[in-house]
């Protein structure tokens, strides 16, 4: 009886040390992912964020950043993991120029948004003087501006996955990959920026979710639990929008 008890304590005190080697290995995996604080917001209030660099690229430093937020144009949307062939405004009523950069050079020296034809903020980004440490935290500060989820929608979450790249070395497009130069933190949707199958953090984007009010705009009786939705970037816009210009000249990656 005495053997069968021992057997169970080991065995119990053997899970619960397997049970904390995984949490802890899940947290480090989280907070070595490039992401955007708080990764969550309320509709229809403004919320500071950052954007958190958590690591360079191996041993290497980073030197600058960029970022892109899908636009909903040519965006590939789901509802609740299956396809939708709708547009974004279906979901949000004022989506597009909601993003905006702060201006702050207390790390990096330069920074700037990304625009579409029309004008509106898709992105950031930042670089130039100084440089994040390989092993230290960078945050870089923006606002998002009050989000509507149309009341009529089933939408409960919207969820965008936004590329992002945190730089090391200044190479062209074909060495991207190679030595270090970038670690990628992009849905693979197929662009240029897709980064490595198989490598660290492929088609590991950095998520922004935008959650319903459910007290000032509730769901209709007619949408059950409600549509949890996935918003990601086009290859196209990410290969247009993912280069940084300086003066009007693309500095990274190397044309």
């Amino acid at each position: 009886m005495r053997n069968v008890l021992l057997s169970r304590i080991i065995n119990q005190s053997f899970l619960a040390f397997i049970f904390i080697v995984l949490t802890g290995f899940a947290y480090q995996s989280a907070v070595a992912h490039t992401v955007i604080e708080p990764a969550q917001i309320t509709e229809g209030k403004k919320s500071e964020n950052y954007l958190v660099i958590t690591h360079g690229c191996g041993d290497n430093a980073v030197i600058g950043s960029s970022i892109v937020f899908p636009d909903g144009v040519d965006s590939t949307i789901t509802t609740n993991g299956n396809p939708y062939s709708g547009p974004l405004s279906d979901f949000v009523t004022n989506w597009g120029n909601v993003i905006q950069l702060y201006q702050d050079r207390s790390v990096f020296s330069e920074q700037d948004t990304k625009r579409d034809a029309l004008g509106n903020v898709l992105g950031f980004w930042t670089g130039g003087g100084r440089t994040i440490a390989p092993h230290l935290f960078g945050r870089i500060p923006f606002v998002s501006s009050a989000i509507t989820i149309k009341p009529e929608s089933c939408a409960k979450t919207i969820r965008f996955a936004v590329a992002a790249a945190d730089i090391c070395k200044i190479t062209g497009i074909d060495d991207i990959n190679s030595d270090n130069a970038v670690s990628f933190w992009t849905p693979a949707v197929g662009s240029k920026y897709d980064g490595t199958p198989g490598g660290h953090a492929f088609d590991f984007p950095v998520f922004f979710t935008v959650n319903r009010d459910l007290e000032a705009n509730p769901l209709p009786e007619s949408c059950a639990a409600g549509q949890n939705v996935s918003v990601r970037p086009s290859a196209a816009q990410v290969d247009r929008d993912m280069p940084i210009q300086f003066n009007g000249v693309q500095v990274w990656p190397q044309p």
